[in-house]
């Protein structure tokens, strides 16, 4: 596995009146070239869990291993893990600040010590990668661009430094749908022809059912499901139960079965699922 956390537990403020034990004894892997979703509810303990990946929360009890390798034990050089386990934070564009769009995405490449043409070939590569015009944007100020391409900008900030994990914790929170489409098409693209291992923290489980391979579903600091989309998604009362709602097309497709209807229930997209209804009219009326 590329990553792997092995009975991994984090505790928030240990000792105190305020502490909070935000994951509990996790076991999960994550292979490469995976795309994976981790969902649950607000407090799950999912954003707590990604910032282990790359070392920016270090265990109170358990392991958290890149390779096989504990990152916690030995002399890992954390600066070299956040640059292959990149993470992009909910509201990226908040963290932009420089004069220009170039800067801004050179900013990750050059903390690496490139510079030169070099640098500007991972400038490009970044912009690229996120359907952003190199020379049109590169001279822009981040600050005049629209709240998509402010999002699209902070993550060719992230693929300049050419990672081979991307972790996305609510990447397209507060988008608007056209904006939050255009996103995640390019991640996926990145996904399947950079065979980037993404892992997707989303509370919109339309998006995630149809991206993502496999799915782990957090509860109160618990993995308490894992599998792919649609095993995870016939689990109807559990996934309540955690305060989240299954898919809406999936839940239609599941109450046809349960009437006895002969449908598929893997089924996630619009196109899909209409042209399974169809197929189901045309039988009955023959």
């Amino acid at each position: 596995m590329l990553i792997e956390a092995r009975d991994l537990s984090y505790t928030y403020m240990p000792g105190t009146p305020f502490q909070v034990e935000a994951l509990k004894k996790i076991n999960l892997g994550i292979a490469r070239g995976e795309f994976v979703g981790v969902i649950g509810e607000t407090g799950s303990g999912k954003s707590t869990l990604v910032q282990h990946f790359n070392g920016l929360l270090k265990p109170t009890g358990g392991e958290m291993c890149v390779e096989g390798k504990n990152i916690w034990h030995g002399e890992t050089n954390l600066r070299k893990l956040r640059s292959r386990i990149a993470l992009l934070f909910q509201f990226p564009e908040h963290q932009l600040f420089e004069e220009t769009v170039f800067n801004d995405v050179a900013f990750g490449p050059r903390n690496l010590g490139m510079s030169g043409s070099e640098m500007e070939q991972r400038v490009r590569f970044g912009l690229t990668s996120m359907g952003l015009d190199f020379d049109t944007y590169r001279d822009r100020s981040p600050f005049h661009l629209s709240g998509g391409e402010k999002r699209r900008v902070a993550m060719a900030g992230i693929m300049a430094m050419r990672p081979e994990v991307v972790v996305l914790d609510e990447p397209t929170a507060g988008m608007d749908p056209v904006g939050r489409r255009k996103f995640m098409e390019q991640v996926s693209r990145l996904h399947r022809e950079e065979k980037l291992t993404v892992i997707l923290v989303t509370h919109n489980m339309e998006e995630i059912a149809r991206l993502a391979e496999r799915l782990f579903v957090f509860n109160r600091g618990e993995l308490v499901l894992q599998g792919q989309p649609a095993e995870v998604f016939k689990s109807v009362s559990l996934i309540k139960e955690t305060g989240l709602e299954i898919p809406a097309f999936s839940e239609l497709l599941q109450q046809l079965r349960q009437r006895g209807k002969e449908v598929r229930t893997d089924l996630f997209t619009v196109g899909d699922v209409a042209g399974e209804i169809l197929k189901l009219s045309r039988e009955e009326r023959t």
